[in-house]
């Protein structure tokens, strides 16, 4: 009876540390990306990228990493960089997205 308690406690144990592991590595990757982003570039991992329509001037480009979300903002007339927002994946843009159209 008793070597299966310390079995069961060694396997929490190990999964503990792996669990935290990981959530350090995403924490450092994640780090990694916003700075990116308030340097002006873009991020390393940018999958299901997406057009929206912000109003008649601007259009924006939005793309999914591990567990954040990126935007870019475009000047419609020149398709100059006007802004840029890093979020994590809960929370939502500071500016309003009127339609979108997948890219």
């Amino acid at each position: 009876m008793e070597d299966k308690h310390n079995k069961l406690l060694n396997f929490i144990k190990y999964f503990l540390i792996v669990l935290l592991v990981l959530v350090i590595i995403w924490f450092c990757f994640t780090s990694i990306e916003f700075y990116r982003v308030k340097t002006d570039r873009k991020p390393f991992v940018c999958s299901k990228m997406k057009r929206d329509i912000e109003n008649n001037e601007e259009y924006s480009l939005t793309c999914y990493g591990i567990l954040y979300k990126y935007r870019e903002y475009y000047n419609n007339e020149d398709d100059s960089m006007t802004g840029r927002e890093f979020t994590l994946f809960f929370k939502e843009f500071k500016r309003e997205v009127k339609g979108y159209e997948t890219k």
